[in-house]
Order: C-alpha cells, then structure tokens, then sequence
C-alpha cells in the first residue's frame, strides 16, 4: 500500500530535493519532476535547455546533445553535472526558488559546496602586461563607457562591462589594461580583484561562490571576520553599503554565469565593475556586452614583433605570418611562442615558423595554445618542467617558493629562481607578495603532463611533503599566536617533528618572528590551508586533514567561522574514512563550537551531542569535559587552556 501511495504521489506531489542524501536520491526525484512535468520526451527536454542556454548568451560548442541529456536520469552516477541538471529541472518547473533549492542540494550532495568556499580576492591590480598592443577599439569602448563623465545617464547610473571571448584569447589582461589606464587618469580609492574560476580544468574545483566573494570583499573594505554576515543577502547589502560614496573598481574575472556576478555587483554610482567570461553574459541586461576575439592577423604579426624584437627574420618574409597563423591569432599562445622565440637566440624567424609546422604536421597538437605550451615546455630545463607538472597538481589556487621548494625537495631560493623563470616564459603568473599562480589552460597542460611523466608515486610523495609543509608551518604559527594547547591534550593532536627553517630539501619552513608575522601567513595562506584540507580528506591523507582541524582551531575561532565548519568537517569526514573515532570526535566537538559562534544552536548542539557520545564510547575524558563546558555555554578558552609545553 506504501509503495502504491508513493506511486500515485510522484504523479500530484512535487518532488522534494531537500530529502535526498545520495546522487541516486537526486536521480529518482529528477525522474519523478519529469513524470510530475507531464513526462516530455528526452529530446524535448534537450531542446529546451539549448534554448535558454542559447538566450543566455552560451555558444553552441556548449550546447548538449539528447543523450547528455538521458544521462541525467540514469542511476549509479559518481557525479552530476551541476549547471545541466540545473537546466533540466529549470525546463521541467520554471519556478525560481523551487531551481534554487535544487542548485543548493545538488551542491551539498556533490560535495561541491565546500570547495566553491574556497577562493582568494586581492586589494589591488594585478601587474599591467608591458608589452600590450592591440585592442584599439576595444581599449576605446571600455574608455567611454567606463569613464564616468561619458557614461549614459552620467555619474548617477552604475556601469558594468562584460567582456567574453574564447579561452586565451586575453580577456583578463584587456581587463587589467583598462583598469591600470583609468587608474592613472583619475586614481580609485581601492580595487577588488577576483578570479571566479569559472572554468577550472580541476573537475573538485567548482565556481566560487559569490558569499565567499563577499566574506573575502567585506574583510578588504575593513569588516573584522566576527562582523561579517551569515547569509548572502546580508552580505550583499553589507558589501554593497560599505562602497556606497567610494570610488571602487571591481573586477570579477573568469566568471561562469549571469548568476554568479549578479550578488558582487556593488549598484553604486562611481564603482565601475569589468567582468570576464567565456561566456556572453546576457542575463546582466543592465551590463555593456563587449566580445573579444582573436587578434587580426596584422595585430598579431604586430604582437609578435614587439614581444621578440631584434629576431632576424630570415629567408621567409612570410614568416611572422605563419607564427601567427599557427599560434590562431590568440594572443596567449603569441605571448608563450615569442617567449621561446626570445629564448632561442641563432633562430630565425623562418627557423621558427618551419618548427611550428613540422609540430603541427606531425599530427600530436592542433590547437595553437597547446602548440605554443608544447614550444615553451621543451625549451625548459628538467627540473623548470618537474616544478611546472607538480605545481599544478597543488590544490590552491596559488603558492609561494616554500611551497614549491615542498613540492620539488629543494630549498626555497632554487625554488623562486625557477618560478621567475616559469614567469619569464608566461608559463606562470606572478601576483602579489611572491606568490604564483596558473592560467587554467596552462594549468591543465601541465596537469596533463604529470599524468604522462610523474609515476603516481613521485607525485605522491611531493604532495606529502607539501602538506608535511603547511601542516608544520601552520603549527609553529598558531603557537606563536597563543601558544597554549586549546582544542586537545597532546596525544590527540600528536606533536609534529620539529622542521629546520632551511638547510633540509622539502622542508624548509618561513622564519616567522612573532604573533605579527604568524597572523600575516595565516591570513595569507588561509584559502589554501582549507584547500589542503579538503584534498587531503578526499585523496588519502586522512592524518594531515585531523591534525590540520586541530591546528587551525583557536586561529578559526577568532571570527573565520565559515572556514571552520569548512575545515572541521573534512577532518570528520577523513576521521570517518579511516575509523579514527577520537580524531572524529574532536572534529565533531569543533565543528559544534564553530555552528554555535554562527548561532545555528540546533546542529551545534547534535554535533555536540554526537562528539560527546563518542568522548564517552572511547573513554576519553579531557574530550568529554570539553564538550560539555562548550554545551554549557561556558567559557572553554579561559576553562581549559593547558600549557603545551607543561603537557610534553
């Protein structure tokens, strides 16, 4: 009879998606909104997802075919691509919040949400490119429209810019070069700068997502973490008041939809916002669309004689034009050959040219980003490629030179000379205080090319010490903040060994000279700790994830409350995975802690509950105590601070 009445209601019911817990949930409820949408046909369904996809401005390269779409509705998926499943229930029952609760459980059940927490804003410009030409028009567009005093409507109507175009094709750059211009003409009291990773090669590297833009925007415009909003409306409206009467440029880079910019736009007059994208971002209807393409082939020829000047052009008169022309005009795979031009010193022009149509003719690239990255790839020295194939494979989104010094078992300065001179051939970029990060196509050739040359086990290995790396810096930091041991007696987080701060290959550490100083790494590294934390949680370092939820407690606690539950709760999920019950204790009792700073009393209180049945299952006193006093409300740092170095 039960069954039979589920039967009757999948057909008068909406299906709930907040009931399910697995991605097989998610299926049988995506087939029953099919059924309860008067059952259309796979082919039908496809047709209206390409239509709206198509209105949104995607290109038809992205468009799905009916069995892509069949695929949805099939059981025994390990996963599920998001923005389809999106659309399909979109298609199938228009109502926003209804598409809205789907898109939030599709994340939860995924796994995504955390690691679309994860992201890096910056105060500030990335450096301008010295060597920029071209985009004259374009350049001429941006200036009229983004220039207050030629805006339509004048200085009282917010202005924003989306710029799309194809992958390397120097979206972001023609982004940074506008801003730099108008920043010199009249200057602005701050810039915001974000990638959105929009289009990660790395499928565990989501769109971020625009409440952790906005944590990290509101921290910028001098918001203390505590103060910080909950929830994103709040933190739009808080984001959206503090550049009220400022002149801000905001830049929203790589951004993957309409959706995920429309919460970062500030709607204030005299802060102009530059958005990139892949994608025509037509669902912004108040925003200027600009479409970049690739250079002419007389820009391009012009680009590649200012990047490689004084190189002899040989027999061939022709020759720039055949560079250009196999590079397809895009001014990313320019940038990458003319530094192999320039580091080649003896070829001509002609020389270059005919290599690039040998490569090209011996069938193995076809693409002229992947031709130029080949190029520039095999005029490095061997351990300039181990760096490149093994940074890539580093889970946040950009590392220093003990980080790379981690990786490559070497010590740091080796390692920044390297990295300069990844730089140096664009194959990295470098931002600010010494840290580098990747273009996501250059990042997923080299991800391609560890594949190809790194034995599973050398890769391991390096991540292991990268991780022994964050692990042990991030323990000397936060004893240099409060050096007390707060969240466990000593057997429950185990003391690391003791790191030199150079002199050792792979595990040099930064000298860190006081509570200052530590604070700052913390601060600076705290996106790619909780990055750390979940790749280690998911790939097999269960270990490091639990000792890291430790380590970072008392420093998350200070107001970076969202970035606990993060962090917490891949130590519970890895303690899980590895039947380690004390560890997932611990993670239960901080992850309650952190629920109640965020006043969510109800799951801080079953978190709490859980750790304290467990305290009690082991026999774990110190735990148990520790839990109630924070059950009761009590002040557990005056409580039960113990002396790390009284307790050995």
């Amino acid at each position: 009879m039960r069954a039979g009445q589920q039967v009757v209601e999948s057909f008068v019911a909406l299906p709930d998606p907040g009931r399910a817990s697995t991605l097989d949930d998610l299926v049988e409820r995506l087939r029953a909104l099919k059924v309860w949408a008067g059952d259309p046909s796979y082919e039908n369904i496809k047709d209206r997802v390409n239509a709206a996809w198509t209105e949104a401005g995607r290109p038809a390269g992205e468009l799905v075919g009916k069995t892509t779409v069949v695929d949805c509705f099939r059981p025994g998926r390990r996963r599920l691509k998001i923005d389809l499943v999106v659309a399909v229930v979109r298609a199938l029952h228009p109502d926003p919040g209804y598409v809205t609760q789907w898109q939030q459980v599709l994340q939860v059940v995924g796994g995504e949400t955390r690691a679309a927490a994860q992201v890096r804003v910056r105060a500030g410009l990335p450096p301008d490119l010295a060597g920029f030409t071209g985009r004259t028009a374009e350049m001429d567009e941006l200036r009229r429209t983004l220039c207050p005093e030629h805006a339509e409507g004048g200085v009282d109507v917010p202005v924003v810019v989306a710029i799309a175009g194809m992958a390397g094709v120097g979206k972001t750059q023609l982004a940074i070069r506008a801003g730099h211009l108008l920043a010199r003409g009249r200057p602005f009291d701050r810039v915001l700068f974000v990638d959105l990773r929009g289009f990660h090669p790395d499928p565990v590297q989501p769109p971020a997502d625009p409440a952790a833009v906005l944590d990290g925007f509101l921290r910028l415009l001098g918001t203390p973490g505590q103060r910080v909003p909950h929830d994103l409306p709040a933190r739009v409206a808080a984001y959206r008041d503090r550049l009220a009467g400022s002149r801000t440029l905001v830049i929203l880079d790589n951004a993957a939809d309409a959706d995920q910019v429309r919460p970062l736009l500030p709607e204030t007059p005299n802060c102009p916002v530059l958005v990139t994208s892949r994608r025509r971002l037509t669902g912004l209807p108040s925003a200027t669309q600009l479409t970049v393409d690739a250079f002419t082939p007389y820009e391009a020829v012009v680009f590649l004689s200012r990047a490689a000047p004084g190189t002899p052009v040989g027999r061939d008169p022709g020759a720039p034009a055949r560079i250009a022309q196999r590079c397809g005009h895009l001014p990313l795979a320019l940038v990458l050959v003319a530094a192999h031009i320039r580091g080649t010193p003896g070829w001509t022009l002609t020389d270059h040219a005919e290599r690039l149509d040998e490569r090209h003719h011996e069938g193995r690239l076809e693409v002229g980003i992947e031709l130029a990255l080949d190029l520039s790839y095999r005029h490095l020295s061997a351990e300039e490629r181990r760096l490149l194939r093994l940074a890539a494979a580093h889970p946040g989104q950009d590392l220093d030179g003990y980080a790379a010094a981690a990786l490559t078992a070497t010590d740091p300065a080796t390692a920044r000379r390297r990295l300069d001179r990844l730089c140096a051939d664009h194959l990295l970029e470098q931002g600010a205080s010494g840290r580098y990060g990747f273009h996501d196509l250059v990042r997923g050739y080299a991800l391609g090319r560890s594949r190809d040359e790194d034995p599973p086990g050398d890769r391991r290995d390096a991540l292991t010490r990268l991780f022994d790396f964050y692990l042990a810096t991030c323990a000397a930091a936060t004893e240099l903040l409060a050096p007390v041991e707060v969240v466990a007696p000593a057997e429950v987080v185990p003391p690391l060994p003791t790191l030199p701060t150079s002199g050792v290959p792979g595990l040099s550490t930064p000298v860190l000279s006081g509570p200052d100083a530590a604070r700052a790494w913390l601060d600076t590294e705290r996106p790619t700790l909780v990055a750390v934390a979940g790749y280690t949680a998911r790939n097999g370092w269960p270990g490091h994830t639990t000792r890291l939820s430790g380590s970072l407690f008392r420093y998350l606690d200070g107001g970076q409350h969202a970035d606990a539950l993060t962090v917490h709760g891949y130590a519970r999920q890895a303690a899980r995975r590895c039947g380690d019950l004390r560890a997932e204790a611990w993670a239960l009792a901080r992850l309650g802690a952190a629920h109640l700073r965020l006043r969510r009393y109800a799951p801080g209180a079953e978190h709490l509950r859980q750790a304290l049945r467990l305290f009690q299952e082991i026999g774990d006193h110190a735990g148990e105590t520790w839990t109630r006093n924070v059950r009761g409300g009590r002040n557990w740092h005056s409580r039960l601070v113990t002396n790390r170095r009284a307790t050995g």
